[in-house]
């Protein structure tokens, strides 16, 4: 093996392609079943009420309604209000 660069070599030339993680849906966001709300490593957010949890750690909506974001225990929590379940001051 060489240890020496050799003609128009180099060391450099390296980079992995991003994981575009983060949160997909905000806050009063109006949601459809299935649809993404939180791509995560680890799990900074935990599924509330109608969210469920995938192997990678993404948060989904179980059903369609509007996002909210809370705290329980100490934890970050996501859940989904359903419409018409009489809490209009999150849905548009």
């Amino acid at each position: 093996m060489a240890h020496k660069k050799g003609a128009s070599s180099s060391r450099n030339g390296r980079d992995s392609n991003s994981q575009r993680l983060g949160v997909k849906r905000f806050g009063g966001q109006i949601v459809k079943s299935g649809e993404i709300i939180v791509r995560q490593r680890g799990t900074h957010f935990h599924p509330g009420a109608n969210v469920g949890r995938g192997s990678d750690d993404t948060l989904f909506a179980k059903a369609a309604g509007a996002v909210t974001f809370g705290a329980k225990r100490g934890r970050s929590m996501v859940s989904v209000v359903p419409a018409g379940n009489g809490s209009t001051d999150t849905v548009a």
